[in-house]
């Protein structure tokens, strides 16, 4: 019973991460649609704000992705996987901020 609960839960948590996954890759591929388009237009400014926003984002939900991972990780080098791309993937998130903040900081 315990280990069909289980199975279950596991199965849920794998189409969960598969779809954030695909929520934030479609959010990052939209903004930097909407940046070239933007950039086309010779708005440069508004540009930037289109990439760091999708960016950022888009990587809070591959963020949310690889916690959900976390949950269904059966070894530890699966753990420290999950741990290391949890870790770039939060560190990129913090320099798009940073250099986002820096941005509007000039303006």
């Amino acid at each position: 019973m315990l280990e069909t609960v289980e199975n279950i839960l596991e199965q849920v948590l794998h189409y969960a991460i598969i779809l954030v996954e695909i929520v934030g890759a479609l959010i990052i591929l939209f903004f930097t649609v909407r940046a070239l388009i933007c950039l086309l237009q010779k708005k440069h400014c508004e540009c930037s704000d289109f990439l760091t926003t999708g960016i950022s984002t888009g990587l809070s939900f591959l963020l949310v992705s690889e916690v959900l991972n976390t949950i269904i990780a059966r070894s530890w080098e699966q753990i420290g996987m999950v741990c290391a791309i949890l870790l770039m993937r939060a560190g990129m998130t913090l320099l798009v901020h940073w250099e986002s903040k820096m941005e509007h900081e000039k303006r």
